[in-house]
């Protein structure tokens, strides 16, 4: 009976549907490749025989880059639910085999000064619920002038953010999507206007360092303009920058959950800056089970946390 009613799935190779869920996450090789650990061509291999089981396309190039076909658009969320309930599955059959740390530190480096309060918690809250809390410290500290360096010598275990100075031994994962906003105090006299960039030039800059991507981004998109301003402040430090801008007719680039958050407004222009971020660390660490434990654990309550607080 069994054998009737899942031939096919016996049949198959299951390890395909992951590497397709990935895929059209993805909608790239290269990065399919970077996060199942395994070549190119390997992945293009893979793709090739997804498309004889489903005798569909499931990704094709575009002008615009590579799109999902229809019928990847409808298998998508299924996808999503599957590789889901088999992380439940694989994480309840080790609920009582945490691996030890082999190490007393982990360093964890976020964008923000503004994120180490959440950060160090979730880590801490996950480390108690799982109950490897024993004879390991969190450390949790924001960008610094040697970070990149350092992470890409395997002395940072976790770092967060989205960067492209990166060696190729670094992993990823992805994890949320940021936009990027220019942000007044609440009573300020451009707070929540659609403006033209010329409108923002009489007004202070705040610029905010080591924000290798999104200072980037900024300049592309408000560069006309910031060039423009008087930079009253250059700080590491996101909460510095809030602090002025609370007392001041400052113009800063924060993302919009930071603004959300500390009960500032937005200025609105025709540019939005939409940022990817991503959980970094070495692949020297590929070995520390304890690592890639609490890694895959915390991308997971990561990602479903901040979506629910976006809703």
């Amino acid at each position: 009976m069994l054998q009737n009613n899942f031939s096919k799935v016996i049949r198959s190779d299951i390890n395909l549907l992951v590497t397709l869920y990935f895929l059209l996450e993805n909608r790239q090789v290269s990065r399919t490749a970077k996060q199942l650990y395994i070549g190119q061509s390997a992945v293009s291999h893979q793709l090739n025989r997804l498309r004889e089981m489903f005798d569909d396309q499931l990704l094709v190039r575009t002008a615009a880059g590579m799109m999902l076909t229809p019928f990847a658009e409808q298998i998508y969320p299924t996808l999503g639910n599957v590789v889901a309930d088999l992380e439940v599955l694989l994480k309840k059959k080790n609920k009582n085999l945490h691996p030890h740390p082999i190490k007393d530190i982990y360093r964890i480096c976020v964008p923000e000064d503004t994120y180490i309060e959440d950060v160090s918690v979730l880590f801490y809250d996950f480390a108690h619920d799982e109950n490897i809390r024993d004879n390991v410290t969190f450390e949790v500290f924001n960008r610094y002038d040697s970070c990149i360096s350092d992470l890409n010598e395997g002395k940072i275990d976790f770092f967060f953010g989205s960067s492209d100075n990166l060696s190729g031994t670094i992993c990823s994962s992805k994890l949320i999507e940021t936009e990027f906003c220019l942000a007044v105090r609440a009573d300020h006299p451009l707070a929540n206007k659609t403006v033209q960039l010329a409108d923002i030039v009489k007004y202070p800059w705040i610029d905010i360092l080591f924000r290798e991507k999104a200072n980037s981004y900024a300049n592309e998109h408000w560069g006309e303009a910031i060039n423009n301003m008087r930079c009253v402040l250059k700080t590491s430090s996101a909460n510095a920058a809030i602090t002025l801008l609370s007392h001041s007719d400052a113009i800063c680039s924060l993302s919009d959950d930071i603004i959300n958050k500390r009960g500032l407004a937005q200025v609105k222009t025709k540019n939005k800056i939409k940022i990817t971020n991503y959980l970094y660390w070495h692949k020297i660490m590929g070995d520390d089970a304890f690592h890639r434990y609490i890694r895959e654990g915390l991308i997971s309550r990561y990602v479903s946390e901040n979506i629910n607080a976006r809703k």
